[in-house]
């Protein structure tokens, strides 16, 4: 049974309660960091989305846009597709889609090489085309994802798109993860212009940015498109517990280690944060610093995959790679606890409302938090859940064009331990307009 957080709002109470929220927006800045005593018409104001936010009811899901039961991709023929599959090169089945970003109506989505068989871990596809299940097509193209070549792309979970229109991912550099792992090559930084479709640069990391287990799943970029060449990338070491930064203008990377990185082996009431439940399937996990964001003043929030502490680090202390290690040390910070079961890799601040939003992979949804309030279970609230298309929500991504947030998920857990039944759709990207969330975010820190 599908559980529903919030309904269409479109009855003649809730639009004069918009109406109030939008007053009050203009009212108090959408996203600050200062904290200021409310004036009396903030005070009457706040009452008034109070009022307005009680007409809200719980229970609407992000909608479905696109779905599949297995991924197709985009051959030159047949023939080429028959051969594909014939030598083992294209297993369908295997294919599992993972991470997403959006840029310009194309849709880019990650498959990572769990196992063998994944044609291509990076793909895109139109958003023009109106399909329910897209074909996806190799990027940059199929040559360009050949492991068997030299510089063929690897294994890439997440990537991320900056504002000088340029697409930024972390190949791993491992085939077969879940079989016989087979490291193919280093770790590699991959930066693609994405008006050209072409790589503009790979960067190896260095052997002081890793250790023999570090496994890189996510990262986060920092530029202004007024200075491009001043870009930093921070990825997330989430098994052996640092993150690496990354200097384009410099072309230089070093590591950053901090005991924030680590799991949470268990949180105040005792309840195992290692211990995952998802749609029937148990497993534990002992996964490190994984999902970050990034506030407008440049301020980095990151937290374990297994663990349910906040915490934050101004990307200037992360930046400079003189720093005395305790200069380093002190300055991060924990922001707050998020409540039990809130465990999940990937979040993303909205720079217009600075509302940081959470995957929630325990909980089968998409939780929110305003970070110009304090952090606690009270403050992080669920905002979408369904038990049919939220199931394992590995990434989400915000597309500031059409002012969109777009979640995909994979039901990760059921290809780890069992398999997928080709007859069910097993992924789901679905989708739900910023402003109603934003509504429903700030209702909630209201109540």
């Amino acid at each position: 049974m599908k559980t529903f957080l919030f309904r269409n709002y479109r009855h003649l109470r809730l639009e004069k309660g918009i109406k109030a929220i939008t007053v009050y927006y203009s009212v108090i800045p959408s996203c600050t960091v200062s904290e200021k005593a409310a004036s009396p018409v903030q005070t009457n104001m706040f009452y008034l989305l109070f009022l307005a936010c009680l007409t809200i009811t719980t229970g609407h899901t992000l909608n479905t846009v696109y779905s599949w039961k297995q991924v197709e991709f985009k051959f030159p023929n047949d023939i080429v597709r028959n051969e594909y599959k014939a030598s083992g090169d294209y297993i369908p089945e295997n294919n599992v889609p993972l991470g997403l970003a959006v840029w310009h109506k194309k849709m880019f989505v990650t498959i990572p090489r769990w196992k063998k068989g994944v044609l291509a871990t990076l793909n895109s596809f139109s958003m023009n085309d109106n399909e329910d299940s897209p074909v996806l097509t190799p990027y940059p193209d199929l040559k360009a994802n050949n492991i068997s070549s030299p510089d063929g792309l690897v294994n890439i979970f997440r990537v991320r798109i900056d504002a000088c229109d340029r697409m930024w991912g972390l190949d791993t550099g491992v085939n077969d993860i879940l079989g016989d792992s087979e490291v193919v090559r280093p770790m590699t930084l991959v930066v693609i212009d994405l008006k050209m479709n072409m790589i503009l640069r790979k960067y190896t990391l260095k052997d002081t940015d890793i250790k023999p287990d570090s496994f890189i799943a996510d990262l986060v970029i920092d530029v202004t498109p007024e200075q491009c060449d001043k870009a930093y990338a921070y990825m997330s070491d989430l098994t052996t517990y640092g993150i690496v930064v990354y200097n384009w203008e410099k072309n230089d990377s070093w590591r950053i280690n901090h005991h924030f990185f680590h799991f949470d082996p268990l949180n105040g009431n005792q309840l195992l944060v290692g211990d995952y439940s998802i749609s029937g399937y148990n497993f534990q996990w002992t996964d490190g610093v994984f999902g970050m964001s990034l506030s407008p003043i440049r301020v980095l929030y990151f937290h374990s995959m297994s663990g349910i502490t906040e915490f934050s680090v101004p990307t200037d202390i992360l930046q400079d790679n003189k720093s005395k290690r305790s200069e380093i040390y002190n300055n991060f910070h924990i922001v707050g606890t998020k409540g039990p079961l809130t465990q999940g890799p990937s979040s993303i601040i909205d720079p217009e409302t600075c509302i940081n939003y959470f995957t929630q992979i325990n909980r089968n949804g998409i939780a929110c938090w305003n970070i110009i309030t304090k952090l606690n279970p009270e403050t992080f609230k669920l905002v979408a859940q369904d038990n049919t298309t939220l199931v394992f929500p590995q990434d989400i991504a915000i597309d500031n064009e059409s002012r969109k947030l777009y979640v995909l998920s994979n039901n990760l857990q059921k290809f780890m331990q069992d398999s997928f039944d080709p007859l069910m759709t097993n992924f789901f990207i679905t989708s739900t307009d910023l402003e109603t969330l934003t509504m429903l975010c700030k209702c909630n820190a209201a109540n």
